[in-house]
């Protein structure tokens, strides 16, 4: 029974083990790259009907979002845009 449970908590772990992401710099090493966040800005705005007028930015996938801020906790999040 116990290694049952050690063969899946082995599994299980090795699901969340992400690669690594390098390049070979000009000395011949391996250097990590992170993936940084793309807040591609399109130069439109997103009017909503009350009347708040927010920038309208381009994900790396393409997709179309504005950030907007939570009047309660006053955290920022992203409001994906659908276009029809």
């Amino acid at each position: 029974m116990k290694t049952i449970i050690i063969i899946l908590s082995i599994v299980l772990s090795s699901f969340f083990i992400q690669a690594q992401t390098v390049k070979k710099d000009s000395a011949g090493n391996y250097v990590s790259v992170s993936k940084a966040s793309v807040n591609k800005d399109t130069g439109k705005t997103f009017t909503t009907s009350k009347g708040e007028v927010f920038k309208v930015y381009e994900s790396a996938k393409g997709k179309l979002y504005v950030i907007r801020k939570s009047k309660k906790t006053n955290t920022e999040y992203k409001q994906y845009l659908t276009v029809n």
